[in-house]
């Protein structure tokens, strides 16, 4: 079926002025704050390799007339794959459209009400395309972060690619730990010996932490803990019972026994199926992830096929790397609002991020 100009005119022809001038609308997303961009790529293979991280030796001092030692050079893991295409698309109907007219008509003698009323019209589906596209980025990148995979089952993707098994990011096995009980057992779990093991056994490969991300409920089971309790009453001096286990307060703790400070990941998504949305939280309750300093990886991306080669009668604009386009058809009638995004999330830090599992 042809495409045909988009029913807003010269307005769908400044697609890219509408957007710049409403960036701060779209959602905000999780990634941002450990992902970079890479730069754009034509093909849709990416290779991405990881050298094996590990604290380098320091040179030995020979004899002069000695040659040189040889060393053993860091093993290279890579992994390789298509970018996905991130697509969705929105609709607006006749009816829509004759419900937009009527609401126009009502305004006949203020151009300037009816001018706010078709841009916010416009960019109502623009908004709702350019958020969906970057909120399924902060899927992956948390489901990574929180796991060392990315997973594309039908709960996760259910109208799209379904894969029996995850997407493995090629985490060293060493880097998952678990804990010595499971902290919602707050009798008997031990987790500042947790923290503490693995952040020294971590030291030990000269690797640092700069954050612990942990989940709310992770947390609250965490500060409940009687041996949390106990350690926060011994640091503060205070009556037994005296002593709440805030964030800022474990925190506190642990910025002054040189361990990495908490922080709370709490991002919610919608994810669509048969017309109803669910609510998920990618972020893996049951692990804690330990992260250095800085971005931890980058997404890798690709040139949409219509940025290389653009349709006809299309408008289109990009949000933060998504190609947004609108056109009309006519049979039947329909204006159309569409965004795609080829991008993956990785983890270029792999090696030195680690796991621990504490409610298995």
């Amino acid at each position: 079926m042809s495409k045909i100009q988009s029913i807003f005119g010269v307005y769908a022809d400044q697609l890219q002025v509408v957007i710049n001038e409403s960036l701060a609308m779209f959602a905000p997303t999780w990634y941002q704050n450990y992902f970079d961009w890479s730069p754009t790529q034509t093909q849709l293979n990416f290779v991405q390799v990881i050298g094996a991280a590990r604290i380098e030796a320091a040179a030995s001092i020979v004899d002069r007339s000695s040659s040189s030692p040889l060393r053993s050079r860091a093993m290279l893991a890579k992994y390789q794959g298509e970018i996905p295409a991130i697509k969705e698309k929105f609709s607006m109907t006749e009816q829509d459209y004759r419900d937009f007219l009527n609401i126009q008509a009502l305004n006949f003698s203020n151009q300037d009400a009816q001018k706010q009323q078709l841009l916010n019209y416009l960019f109502g589906d623009i908004q709702k395309a350019g958020s969906a596209a970057h909120k399924r980025l902060d899927i992956m990148a948390l489901q990574a972060v929180s796991t060392g995979k990315i997973s594309l089952t039908v709960d996760w993707n259910p109208d799209g690619i379904i894969l029996k098994d995850d997407l493995d990011l090629l985490m060293p096995g060493d880097n998952r730990k678990q804990a010595a009980f499971k902290w919602s057992d707050k009798a008997d779990a031990t987790p500042i010996d947790d923290i503490t093991k693995l952040v020294s056994d971590a030291r030990l490969l000269g690797h640092e932490f700069a954050k612990i991300l942990i989940s709310p409920s992770a947390f609250l089971n965490m500060a409940h803990c009687n041996q949390t309790i106990t350690s926060l009453i011994s640091f503060n001096a205070l009556q037994k019972g005296a002593s709440v286990a805030t964030l800022d307060k474990v925190n506190e703790y642990l910025t002054a026994n040189l361990f990495p400070q908490m922080e709370i990941v709490n991002q919610v998504v919608g994810i669509e199926k048969d017309g109803i949305i669910k609510s998920v939280r990618p972020f893996n309750d049951a692990n804690i992830t330990f992260v250095p300093a800085g971005k931890i990886g980058t997404i890798k991306n690709a040139y949409c096929m219509e940025e290389l080669r653009p349709v006809s009668d299309v408008n289109y604009g990009s949000y933060n790397h998504a190609l947004i386009s609108k056109w009309q058809e006519n049979d039947p009638w329909g204006e159309f609002t569409n965004v795609e995004l080829n991008a993956f999330p990785a983890i270029d830090l792999i090696d030195r991020i680690y796991i621990m599992n504490v409610e298995f």
